[in-house]
């Protein structure tokens, strides 16, 4: 009788472990990277990079950015940023320039992915700068 409360309370606790342990939350956040090159294939650093969603929505984890999101780059010519979700998906707009140049892309953002990109930058009124004209 003994054994058998006691194999009963075991199994109790293995199945309330494995129940608690297997029940994880899904990523509301996404890293996006964003690197900036010159058209020499050249990193630049000290970049201004502006991510941004179209629109009014905010899609960033920090509530002040309404929307927006601006950063400079390091010495390698990288700047990553999380952005959270409300649903599973966000296409954002990145502008990157420094001095007289300048770049656009967009990054198809999927929630609890990483994604990356490569803005090159060229000279102000060059039309080949991926920016709308």
């Amino acid at each position: 009788m003994n054994l058998i409360k006691t194999l009963t309370f075991s199994l109790l606790f293995l199945g309330l472990i494995s129940l608690f342990s297997s029940c994880e939350t899904e990523s509301t956040e996404s890293l996006v990277r964003v690197r900036v090159m010159s058209s020499d294939s050249i990193p630049v650093q000290n970049a201004w990079v502006h991510v941004f969603s179209p629109g009014g929505s905010t899609v960033f984890t920090d509530p002040a950015t309404s929307g927006q999101y601006w950063r400079k780059t390091g010495l390698d010519g990288w700047i990553d940023t999380l952005i959270g979700f409300d649903y599973g998906e966000a296409y954002l707009d990145v502008e990157a320039s420094k001095g007289g140049w300048k770049g656009c892309n967009f990054v198809h953002a999927e929630q609890g992915q990483t994604s990356e990109i490569i803005v090159i930058i060229k000279p102000y009124g060059d039309l080949n700068n991926g920016c709308p004209q």
